[in-house]
């Protein structure tokens, strides 16, 4: 190895650890909505001047580290105007407030709702199919053809019987190949060669009589990586965004209006009665001034039930130390959102929340497994040098437990950088586990 590639993988580490290490400005707010005063998860943080966000948990609450000024780093030339944050959630009025206003503690910060309805649209004459074509055409122009470092906080909850029986939290840099057009046919190598993850930092609490209950289903970590590959605008094909998956949908559209100018068209989805695939029900936005795609959520179509039902028997699972278990039909729904970051779109987070039953047919034993994974954004990089430097492993969390990829945990650093908090009915959750 050559001194300059031993020295683009210091300048590497030593940026990475500096992202999580530097002193900076701790902050903290509570995002309501002002009418109803209720809470409003998931609501978007973006620091003004640089790439660096966050988003709120279920409780409305957020946490953020601001930099100081003059951060030694490529990906913020405008670093020195980190002066405010950007409060922004669908269907509510964007707030821009000064980081000063945190100085006193934790701030409220109120959002006002903005009606999004059909009012004053003119309807031009597309129809889902062409504005979700559209939406595929422009993804390298709204995403970046050059590869791109994703920094992310990642929390996986895992539970057995309605109790929590895994908590884990991980801080990972994961490299994307960008958002070049490849065809169809071209989608295995594109997987094998993007999403590589670099895990930076992890810690697990678990109830091993729960975990090793779960047998072959819920026991390992999983690979980090696969986290985003639910990047539709990374791997559009076998999703809503695939035109050869239209014929098998039931598509609806509306034209809504957008608090930040323009509109947004909401498509509405659902498997057709004469497909016998099982496929999801759901919806997706997508901004009608770039055709950039805003959010997707979606989840097993109920009409996909009888398909699943035929199917089901054609593999069995290895639970509770006996084999024979049948899977039911998963419940649940995925949320994957974007946001804009510099010049180009961004993937922001992603949410799953699934519950599946297991049913022993021999002894009629029935085991309720649940899981709930959150991945959040908060740092993105296109700076060459550090792409050039990174080394990432897609081997980790496959085949592994979380406590075998995480090792020994770092309670200080997890004391300064939980980018998510942990909302009050976890935290009930994670006390009984704890004892």
């Amino acid at each position: 190895m050559n001194m300059r590639i031993i020295l683009l993988i210091f300048l590497f580490l030593f940026v990475v650890d500096y992202a999580f290490t530097q002193d900076g400005k701790p902050i903290s707010g509570v995002v309501k909505d002002a009418v109803t005063g209720e809470s409003l998860p998931y609501a978007q943080i973006a620091l003004t001047g640089t790439t660096m966000g966050s988003v709120t948990n279920e409780d409305g609450i957020f946490r953020l580290k601001i930099p100081d000024t003059g951060f030694p780093d490529a990906r913020y030339p405008d670093a020195g105007s980190t002066d405010s944050l950007n409060i922004s959630f669908l269907g509510f009025r964007t707030k821009r407030v000064p980081v000063s206003s945190f100085d006193t503690g934790t701030l409220m910060i109120f959002l006002t709702p903005v009606s999004l309805d059909l009012r004053e649209v003119v309807i031009v004459a597309l129809t889902p199919q062409e504005v979700l074509h559209r939406a595929v055409d422009s993804i390298s122009v709204n995403y970046g053809v050059d590869s791109v470092i994703l920094t992310a906080f990642i929390r996986t909850q895992k539970t057995v019987n309605n109790k929590l029986a895994e908590y884990t939290e991980a801080i990972v840099q994961n490299l994307k190949t960008g958002y070049s057009y490849y065809k169809p046919n071209e989608s295995g190598i594109r997987h094998q060669g993007s999403n590589i993850p670099f895990l930076h930092k992890g810690r697990v609490t678990s109830d091993t009589n729960l975990v090793n209950l779960l047998g072959e289903v819920g026991a390992s970590a999983q690979c980090l990586g696969c986290n985003f590959v639910r990047d539709i605008a990374e791997f559009p094909y076998e999703t809503m965004l695939d035109e050869r998956d239209h014929k098998h949908y039931i598509l609806k559209m509306e034209e809504l209006i957008n608090p930040e100018g323009g509109k947004i068209y909401r498509i509405m989805f659902d498997q057709n009665d004469r497909t016998s695939k099982t496929l999801y029900q759901g919806e997706i936005l997508i901004d009608s001034r770039d055709f950039a795609i805003l959010q997707i959520t979606y989840k097993p179509s109920f009409k996909a039930y009888d398909a699943y039902e035929k199917k089901k028997y054609q593999s069995t699972w290895f639970l509770n130390s006996e084999p024979g278990w049948i899977q039911e039909m998963p419940l649940g729904e995925t949320t994957v959102t974007y946001s804009k970051r510099d010049i180009y779109w961004s993937l922001s987070t992603i949410r799953q929340q699934y519950w599946v039953t297991y049913i022993h047919p021999q002894n009629r034993q029935r085991i309720s497994y649940g899981y709930k994974n959150e991945v959040v954004v908060t740092d993105v990089t296109r700076d060459p040098q550090l792409i050039r430097a990174f080394k990432g492993d897609k081997s980790i969390g496959v085949n592994q437990r979380w406590d075998e990829v995480v090792g020994e945990t770092d309670e200080v650093f997890w004391e300064n950088f939980n980018y998510l908090p942990i909302e009050e009915k976890l935290r009930k959750e994670l006390d009984r586990l704890e004892k």
